[in-house]
């Protein structure tokens, strides 16, 4: 499981993200291109970059119908997010299926290369599905159904990780 070469890595700049204090620690992906926060260390970019690259960026070229990913950003996942914003409590379900997907992916990929253990991966859903179902993602997703969602989809991808190694 490589990458996507498409994929770009900037770093974000404090004028242009200045909207939400949200957005200052957290990367974000719009198109290809993966925004990095410039207080970050190599270890925390290393970290994401499976789940943006794996995850949104590959959602963005979906939404562009697989020819590129910048085609993906009007109208699809605009619509996601934007629906996302305007019905933020408990009702933002595709951001939600949008962040599993991509930590899922990133889980897969962090087991194929060895660079977590099936315990980490329970430990980064777990952690993963709170942050989802907080303010620091306008409560994309309750709580409790975020945390089983997520606890699901890591133990199958755990099994398919054993299974394939």
């Amino acid at each position: 499981m490589t990458l996507d070469p498409a994929a770009r890595l900037a770093v974000k700049e404090s004028g242009l993200w200045g909207i939400t204090s949200a957005l200052k620690h957290f990367a974000t992906t719009i198109g290809r291109t993966v925004y990095i926060p410039p207080d970050w260390d190599a270890s925390s970019v290393r970290n994401v970059l499976p789940h943006e690259i794996l995850g949104h960026v590959k959602q963005f070229r979906w939404c562009g119908l697989g020819i590129h990913p910048t085609l993906g950003i009007f109208p699809g996942m605009a619509l996601v997010y934007v629906w996302g914003i305007i019905f933020p409590l408990w009702l933002a379900w595709g951001r939600y299926r949008c962040e599993l997907h991509a930590d899922s992916a990133s889980w897969s990929w962090h087991l194929a290369k060895r660079l977590w253990t099936p315990n980490d991966v329970l430990t980064r859903a777990e952690g993963f599905a709170t942050t989802v179902s907080s303010k620091a993602y306008a409560w994309a997703w309750p709580r409790k159904w975020a945390l089983w969602g997520f606890t699901r989809r890591a133990r199958q991808v755990i099994r398919k990780a054993a299974l394939v190694g």
